[in-house]
C-alpha cells in the first residue's frame, strides 16, 4: 500500500510543477508589431499578463485589446511596446 501512495505522488508531482509555472504561456509577436499573450486558468491572473508584457517590451507597453471570459477563466492580452 505504501508503494501505491509513493507511485501516485510521483505521478502527481509533474502536474503540480506545471501549475506553478503557468507564466510559461508564450508571448507571441504579431506581424503588425503587436504582441499577444494569454494568462488563462486558475493559476494565472491579469498580473501575469502584465508581467509578461513588461518583460517582452523591456519596460513600457500599451494595451491594445483585453479579452476575458468567465468560462474557463480565459484572459488574453494584445499589446504594443512603447519606444
Amino acid at each position: 500500500m505504501k508503494f501505491v501512495f509513493i507511485g501516485l505522488f510521483a505521478l502527481a508531482l509533474p502536474g503540480c510543477a506545471q501549475l506553478m509555472h503557468g507564466e510559461q504561456q508564450p508571448v507571441v509577436p504579431q506581424s503588425n508589431g503587436e504582441y499577444y499573450t494569454s494568462c488563462s486558468g486558475a493559476v494565472e491572473d491579469w498580473n501575469s499578463c502584465h508581467v509578461k508584457a513588461r518583460k517582452a517590451c523591456a519596460g513600457e507597453y500599451e494595451t491594445i485589446k483585453k479579452n476575458e471570459s468567465a468560462v474557463g477563466g480565459r484572459r488574453e492580452l494584445t499589446f504594443q511596446c512603447v519606444r
